[in-house]
């Protein structure tokens, strides 16, 4: 007894890195990139659109990002930052 299959392949090309990521990603989400590939569409045909709104946020700037890691050092006790008891204080250290 046969089946007809109501399905159909979708060849798609990526870059090999981001693949190797997303395959990463989504097997740590228990599933796998075929899967998660299927809910986009099918959350997009529900939607009748983008199953995210499209930005162009740009990514955090290396400077950012340190920043953000120097602050988390310091929260963690990481770092300890100097202190002054006067602005005058303050503005020699940072002259120097």
């Amino acid at each position: 007894m046969s089946t007809i299959s109501n399905t159909t392949n979708m060849t798609i090309r990526i870059d090999k890195d981001l693949k190797k990521r997303i395959d990463n990603l989504f097997k740590n989400l228990g599933t796998n990139t075929n899967s998660a590939i299927n809910m986009f569409l099918k959350q997009c045909d529900r939607e009748q659109g983008l199953a995210f709104k499209p930005t162009m946020t740009p990514a955090p700037s290396k400077e950012l990002l340190k920043s953000l890691q120097e602050i988390e050092d310091y929260k963690n006790g990481k770092v300890q930052l100097p202190s002054f008891d006067t602005t005058d204080k303050l503005f020699d250290y940072l002259d120097n």
